[in-house]
């Protein structure tokens, strides 16, 4: 059954296929929540296969809860939200009265759109499936399911339950209720759901697959040894990112800045810092940011100072959390 606004976790259970650590992860944030929650385990094992698969879930998430804890994110009882989970090979038992099935299993196509195929004869009418996929178009995937209207993508980042992020991958064919109720389970149980188009590594993976390649080569380019290019993007770049998205990033430093940028590094380094279209066109139209009043955000003349100071706020409560002081109160440690 799907659920509106109204419907509370004891009348929407979910299903996690495949207990894995991804599996696993999405149930206990569920669980946690109030949820009661069936993973189902689809690979074939023999009976203490089974017992060590049983205990390897328990034990997983006693972990978890125990991190969370003694970082006094976790006060509940880990006996409650054990109790909330049902672990089983039944795709009766463990399917049949979901509201929701989010499949967790490795990354193959064929793996996937088999469970699709021999899942839907115990699925409900209206049941949403959540492929958790971080790089399987959902195009791959739609044929095997008869209603590709209720099938989306929920790609969650490890783990699970503490990286707020879930992007919500949507089809053509994608039912539009789905996608709104979908989003509305997830900020329910406090995650950050953000609705993309299906496209090769979503919105995410796509973004970080560019940076981890870059910074791989500046260390392949003899810039600085690993440790010292994770430093300095941790204190650098990283260090904003949690109140200062990329793009915000550009508009108030300036399109033209970036433009400006990316000319240099395209004669000195290669095609792949060539300046986006979008960005060749704001920069004819005038467009740089808060100067302007548009870049890729709309600004007006009184927001744009408070904007900037919103931010530096921001970016001071992030040093005080991971500096442990002020700006200017950093400890160095010996990387050795």
């Amino acid at each position: 059954m799907a659920v509106d606004s109204t419907t509370t976790p004891s009348e929407t259970p979910i299903a996690v296929v495949g207990p894995g650590r991804m599996g696993i992860g999405i149930a206990q944030v569920f669980a946690t929540a109030g949820y009661d929650v069936s993973i189902l385990d689809t690979k074939d094992r023999t009976a203490n296969q089974w017992d060590d698969k049983q205990n390897f879930v328990t034990e997983t998430i006693q972990s978890n809860l125990k991190l969370l804890e003694e970082e006094d994110v976790f006060d509940g009882s880990e006996g409650n939200v054990l109790e909330k989970i049902d672990i089983t090979r039944s795709f009766e038992d463990g399917l049949e009265d979901a509201a929701w099935v989010f499949e967790a299993l490795p990354e193959s196509p064929e793996l996937k759109r088999d469970f699709f195929e021999n899942a839907e004869p115990h699925l409900s009418e209206d049941t949403v499936v959540a492929s958790t996929t971080s790089s399987i178009s959902i195009d791959t995937l739609a044929d095997a399911f008869d209603e590709p209207g209720r099938l989306l993508i929920a790609h969650w980042w490890n783990p699970p339950f503490i990286v707020p992020l879930v992007e919500v991958v949507r089809s053509d064919g994608t039912e539009e209720t789905v996608v709104s109720a979908t989003v509305d389970l997830l900020e329910s149980i406090g995650k950050e759901p953000v609705v993309c188009e299906d496209h090769p590594g979503f919105l995410g993976s796509r973004v970080q697959a560019a940076a981890m390649n870059e910074a791989i080569r500046a260390y392949e380019d003899g810039v600085a040894d690993p440790a010292d290019v994770d430093r300095a993007l941790k204190s650098g770049f990283g260090f904003r990112l949690p109140v200062l998205g990329v793009i915000e990033h550009v508009d108030i430093g300036g399109v033209d800045v970036l433009h400006g940028v990316n000319e240099y590094l395209t004669d000195q380094l290669g095609e792949r810092f060539e300046n986006p279209e979008s960005v060749q066109k704001k920069v004819a139209a005038d467009e740089l940011g808060p100067k302007t009043g548009s870049g890729f955000y709309e600004y007006d003349s009184a927001d744009a100072e408070e904007l900037k100071r919103e931010k530096y706020r921001g970016m001071i409560a992030i040093h005080r959390a991971v500096y442990g002081g002020p700006p200017g109160d950093v400890t160095h440690t010996d990387n050795d």
